[in-house]
């Protein structure tokens, strides 16, 4: 019986050790001297597609110059938009903006917003839109969408100018 188990127990042993051999030996092992495949770059500078818009800001209020820039902000991560230089077809959003209080310019800002069109900076720009509107420190981020909704609706209705 003792020489039934020993046997039994070397046998298991040495298929235990043929498939540890077995594995080692299909385990690819990259060679260190090849060169590593090219890897094909992808092409980051891609246009995103979208409506261009640039923002363009003027006033000395901290909260309307957190406005412009929120909604600078919001236009960069949407992909329905994309942030436009000067120099080609976009819309603009030209925001004016000052305290509302020169006392306590923390309290709030009075805001107008324009939307023009225009084919270069070079070009007289064709007037679309208009707002006015209040801004404080609570509620920047709802102004800020509220003004990327209105672009979007302003860039729907008027689509046809980017023909």
């Amino acid at each position: 019986m003792k020489k039934l188990l020993g046997s039994a127990l070397i046998l298991l042993l040495v298929l235990c050790l043929g498939s540890i051999a077995s594995a080692e030996e299909k385990k690819a092992v990259p060679n260190s001297k090849a060169k590593p495949a090219p890897v094909e770059k992808v092409e980051q500078s891609a246009e995103k597609q979208g409506v261009p818009v640039a923002v363009i800001h003027s006033g000395d209020d901290v909260l309307g110059g957190t406005l412009a820039l929120k909604l600078k902000e919001n236009f960069r991560k949407s992909v329905l938009f994309k942030l436009a230089g000067k120099d080609g077809k976009a819309v603009r959003v030209i925001i004016e903006s000052r305290s509302e209080f020169n006392e306590r310019p923390e309290i709030g800002s009075v805001y107008s917003v324009v939307w023009t069109f225009a084919e270069s900076e070079g070009v007289v720009p064709f007037y679309l839109k208009q707002e006015l509107g209040l801004v404080n420190s609570r509620n920047v981020e709802n102004s800020a969408a509220g003004l990327m909704n209105t672009t979007d609706k302003v860039a729907g209705e008027y689509k046809y100018l980017f023909e």
